[in-house]
Parts: structure tokens; C-alpha cells; sequence
């Protein structure tokens, strides 16, 4: 896509006051989703998203970018099988300084036959590894990087796609990734994309997308193994990603679409000639919790519906955070699905 917007540079933003963005080149395809970002123990700056024609088709791959200074340079493909559908790319560091990327990779239109495939890099992602397939069974999906325990234990959330509905887990593995173990999480059906961290007083917390559209739903685990029954939270959703992170100060922040259809947050389109309700995918909002998601009191609307967005049903979705370092706030998100944006925030 030629806008002349999407050039990757960073500069100070035109709508959130004090924060810097960017719309990331997008040179593989019209359709552009599901950003993750990684931010590695040297200080570099990945983000992965799927690109192509159209989310399923076979043409749909996993690109990775790199942030140079103050411009996203042009992303790389990294993952195209002409088979298959590419999605839900996952970035993360191991122990050993060891980049992975995590994504899906599904039949076309077809999650129920989804298996996770696997990638390393020694060099921050500039050269990757071959593929392998990481977990066989079919209908498999990730969407959130996994958290690395003290221990040196990985829990990386993963949900089931199947005939009879989506179910949520985390697969543990001990040593680095070459065995895992699974752990369902009890009463998950309908709640996937589980995001976890660490709460301020060792448990640890994981929050579900919602598939009904109603609110986001919340987890808590002293091991990460065995889970509690996932309980609504205040917070609404709109079957859409939401992501959670820790900051360097304990405190957690999450980004998510402040809409659901509970609260008749919705427009009407048309799919497989059928018109349905869609909740909205706007506002994008980032809160702040100082008691470990018990209650988020600190909120920023980081993108609202304008001119754009009212012509899209697609909206701001997708997001994915972390610490940006230096007291800021990195964000990642599906911009209209046309690009990914990028945006630097103040924590406070």
C-alpha cells in the first residue's frame, strides 16, 4: 500500500499530547494484524504482524520490523508457506539471548487445523533459524508471549480452536522450550488470548478476550499451572485482543477496546450475505493498575473513532505493550488493518 503515511518515522504525535508515533511500511499486503512487540536485553525494538491479502487466505505471512533510531525500517518476510495461512505472530527473548518467534499456521479459513510453528535467531532477528513445528495437535493457537518465571520456567498462553468452541491453556516447559507440559485453565470456554503477568504480590494474573463481546475475564495462579475459574471484570470487551504487561515499578498496564456489545457498542455488517452486530474496535485505551488489576484508576484513550475509522468496521485493535524503557510506554496496534501503529507514551 502507497500511502505516504506509513513511512516508519517517529515523530511527535498529532492527537495524544507528549507522545511520539508512526505508521509502519506495509509492502506485503493490504491486510495488517495481530502486532507483537519485543523489546530486547540489548535494547533493540522488533515488531511482528501477519500481512496479506485477506486474514486466512493462503497468501496471509509473518513480517518482522525493526526500529532504527527514529524510523521503522521496512519489514522482512519471514514467514510464508504457500499452503497455509501465517498468523498471530509472538516475539520473545529466552534466557540465553535467544530471539523465537511464535505464530500460527492454519489451512486456509480453517483454525481447527492450526499448528504452532517455531523460529530462533542469535542476532536480534536479522537471520532466523528453519521452521519446526512446535505443537502438532491441530487447532492450536497463540496470540501473547509466554512469561519467564524466575525458575527459568516458560508459561506461554496458548487457546484450542475446535467443532465444539475455543478453550484456553498454558503450555509449561522447563527446559527452554524442547518439552512442554499443559495445564487448561477450568471454565474457559468462549475466553481466549490469555495475557499474564506478575502481580505485586507474586501471583500471577491473566486476562481472557471474551467471544460473547461482554467484559474482559480475569485468572489468578500461584504457579502458573493450576488456574482459578476465570471471573468477569469491570472491564468491558469486544471480542477483541486485549494485552497485559508488567513495569519495571511493579505496576501493570493494559491496552484494550473500552466497548462491548453489553453496552450496545456496536454497528451492523453484512458476513456471508448474514447482517450481524460487531462490537466496536474503538476506543483503544491503556490503563494502569497500582494493586495488581484488582482496579485500573489510570486511563488514556490512545485512539478514537474519526473520519477514517467510520468508513472501516475493522477499527483499533490488536494491541500489543510493554516497557519502552526510560519511563515510557510502548504500543503496538492494528491501525484500520490498512498498517501497524506504533506509539511512545508516558507511564505516569
Amino acid at each position: 500500500m502507497n500511502d505516504p503515511r506509513f513511512d516508519g518515522v517517529v515523530r511527535p504525535s498529532s492527537v495524544l499530547p507528549g507522545a511520539r508515533e508512526a505508521l509502519l511500511p506495509v509492502p506485503h499486503g493490504p491486510d495488517n494484524h495481530a502486532a507483537n512487540l519485543l523489546r530486547t536485553r540489548d535494547g533493540e525494538v522488533l515488531c511482528a504482524w501477519f500481512s496479506g491479502p485477506n486474514e486466512g487466505d493462503p497468501g496471509t505471512n509473518v513480517v518482522v520490523a525493526r526500529l532504527s533510531g527514529d524510523r521503522w525500517e521496512r519489514p522482512g518476510l519471514v514467514a510464508a508457506d504457500p499452503e497455509r495461512s501465517e498468523q498471530n505472530p509472538v516475539l520473545f527473548e529466552d534466557g540465553d539471548g535467544l530471539v523465537w518467534l511464535l505464530h500460527t499456521s492454519s489451512e486456509p479459513h480453517d483454525q481447527t487445523s492450526a499448528h504452532v510453528v517455531a523460529r530462533t535467531s542469535a542476532d536480534a532477528g536479522r537471520i532466523w533459524s528453519a521452521p519446526r513445528v512446535l505443537f502438532t495437535e491441530p487447532g492450536v493457537f497463540v496470540r501473547h508471549p509466554p512469561l519467564i518465571l524466575d525458575d527459568g520456567t516458560w508459561l506461554l498462553p496458548v487457546y484450542h480452536c475446535g467443532a465444539s468452541g475455543d478453550r484456553s491453556a498454558v503450555k509449561a516447559s522447563a527446559d527452554g522450550g524442547r518439552t512442554w507440559h499443559e495445564h487448561l485453565v477450568p471454565g474457559s470456554d468462549a475466553l481466549v488470548q490469555m495475557t499474564i503477568a506478575r502481580r505485586p504480590d507474586g501471583r500471577l494474573l491473566a486476562l481472557f478476550r471474551d467471544r460473547r463481546a461482554r467484559r474482559v475475564y480475569a485468572s489468578t495462579s500461584a504457579d502458573g499451572r493450576a488456574w482459578s475459574t476465570p471471573e468477569r471484570t469491570d472491564l468491558p470487551n469486544n471480542d477483541s485482543s486485549v494485552q497485559l504487561t508488567r513495569l519495571g515499578d511493579g505496576r501493570l498496564a493494559l491496552v484494550y477496546n473500552d466497548a462491548s456489545l453489553e453496552r450496545d457498542q456496536f454497528r451492523w455488517v453484512t458476513k456471508n450475505g448474514q447482517r450481524r452486530k460487531k462490537a466496536l474496535r474503538t476506543p483503544l485505551v491503556v490503563a494502569v493498575s497500582e494493586d495488581g488489576g484488582e482496579s485500573w484508576p489510570y486511563r488514556r484513550v490512545l485512539q478514537d473513532s474519526d473520519t477514517e475509522y467510520w468508513q472501516s468496521e475493522l477499527g483499533y485493535s490488536y494491541p500489543s505493550v510493554i516497557d519502552g524503557g526510560d519511563g515510557r510506554l510502548a504500543v503496538a496496534f492494528s491501525y484500520l488493518r490498512k498498517t501497524i501503529k506504533y506509539l511512545e507514551i508516558g507511564q505516569s
